[in-house]
């Protein structure tokens, strides 16, 4: 009876083909397909997988140096079978090179037969004869630099060539390497339960190494250990955080009330609370199912302040006009994320950011209509576009007169990515990029005259 494949190899592959063939999201699917496999078959499916996305544009550019069939052409499952094999082979130090080729070609066979077993064999043994293959050559990063550092990080060249114009060649290439750079896990301490130096000492009694982020006050990064397994999660003395998006309630001044549009799964609702930037938090979101999320969380971490509200961000149902602190961290293209998120690298492009920017003008100004006059507004988004961020406070701001840019002052680690009224952090300081821009109701007095008025 031959081999049969490994099933965190064969989890691999229905993950992959679920994220690239149905549009399915590389979070979620891992942690349901986790399900049985020991920890290290846990941490070893998301590797591959996530290494996968990362890094499919140059796997396939070696794959199809050696396949004589198209990879697009190939059966359902084998493109998929050869790049979870190549990325053992080129990544993976743990995986001999004789066992990523036996499994891949153990699960061909079950999965295409013979001859796709065939095929998988004399394209991995190819490869297995030379040397990594030199994906970029100095000829072509002379002529279009974008396209050669698209292939060479698997990023959308159009994405890269706008990067390029914006942030310049030194600080591209460092988003690139960041997205492609695994992410570590971020940890919220839950003040009202513990503070940051205890927690450190209590999850490393459980297995769990965490140092303390510069970057917010409650902050962790996970350095080894399953945090979710140690009985202080479910205890709610910890949530699950990207540190810069707990940072960000920290650019608003303190206030009573927040109203926290698009707020679930609620995240940046209690890191309000928990850094005493607001009391009580109206957590609104049009996703019921999302705002379960932001209830389950009130309930583990104690939070009580936090009110979920199913509305239309773009219609909610407040009273205009009554509130001093408004938080709307938009829906965006995430192109911040593309290191937790790789997935999105595929599906992004210039006309759906377009898209994403003329809601977001909208959700803006719903927002805005909420402040009371002296009323601080805080918009935010996990991407990096201009059109999203910039070009939307532009335009609302054109059309409201009683609206203006206000100055941050925030905490000393995070000054040095605050410009005015603009925070910007970028993939590499922290694993995910945010861009905010704080906003202020003008008061009446402070409401510039109009011409005629002056005459």
């Amino acid at each position: 009876m031959g081999r049969s494949a490994s099933p965190t190899r064969v989890r691999a592959v229905e993950v992959l083909r679920e994220v690239l063939e149905r549009r399915g999201r590389s979070t979620p699917l891992l942690l349901e397909r986790s399900a049985g496999l020991s920890p290290e078959d846990s941490d070893l499916l998301r590797e591959i997988v996530l290494g996968v996305l990362r890094n499919r544009a140059r796997l396939d550019a070696e794959l199809s140096s050696v396949s004589r069939v198209a990879l697009p052409r190939l059966a359902p499952n084998l493109r998929e079978i050869l790049e979870v094999a190549l990325y053992q082979l080129r990544h993976l130090d743990r995986v001999p090179a004789y066992a990523a080729v036996d499994q891949a070609v153990a699960h061909a066979k079950t999965s295409g037969g013979a001859g796709a077993a065939g095929l998988v064999n004399a394209v991995l043994r190819n490869i297995l004869r030379r040397a990594p293959a030199r994906i970029q050559n100095p000829e072509s990063e002379i002529q279009n630099p974008a396209a050669d550092l698209a292939l060479r990080f698997s990023h959308p060249e159009f994405l890269v060539t706008r990067w390029l114009a914006r942030f310049g060649a030194e600080t591209t290439a460092r988003i690139l390497e960041a997205d492609n750079t695994a992410s570590r896990l971020d940890l919220m301490t839950n003040a009202r339960r513990t503070d940051r130096e205890t927690l450190v000492a209590a999850l490393a009694a459980d297995g769990v190494s965490a140092r303390p982020s510069p970057l917010s006050p409650l902050a962790l990064t996970v350095i080894s250990g399953n945090p979710f397994r140690s009985p202080l999660f479910a205890a709610g003395h910890f949530s699950v955080q990207d540190v810069a998006s707990q940072a960000l309630p920290l650019l608003l001044p303190s206030g009573e009330t927040l109203v926290d549009l698009a707020a679930a799964p609620g995240g940046k609702s209690y890191s309000a609370i928990l850094h005493a930037r607001a009391s009580r938090v109206l957590a609104l979101d049009s996703s019921v199912s999302r705002l379960r999320l932001v209830g389950e969380n009130r309930e583990r971490l104690g939070v009580a302040g936090v009110v979920p509200v199913a509305a239309d961000v773009r219609s909610p149902p407040l009273v205009p006009g009554r509130f001093s602190r408004v938080l709307f961290d938009a829906p965006c293209s995430g192109t911040g994320t593309l290191r937790k998120n790789p997935e999105i690298r595929y599906r992004i492009g210039a006309e759906s950011i377009e898209r994403l920017a003329r809601a977001q003008e909208a959700g803006l100004a719903a927002a805005a209509a909420l402040l009371a006059p002296g009323g601080y507004l805080l918009y935010s988004t996990c991407s990096l576009e201009e059109e999203e961020n910039e070009r939307v406070v532009e335009r609302v701001l054109s059309r409201n007169p009683n609206l203006a840019r206000e100055p941050i002052d925030a905490p000393e680690p995070l000054r040095e990515f605050v410009s005015g009224s603009r925070f910007r952090i970028l993939p590499g300081a922290a694993n995910d990029g945010f861009v905010a821009h704080l906003l202020r109701r003008r008061r009446e007095s402070e409401l510039p005259v109009p011409a005629a008025v002056r005459a």
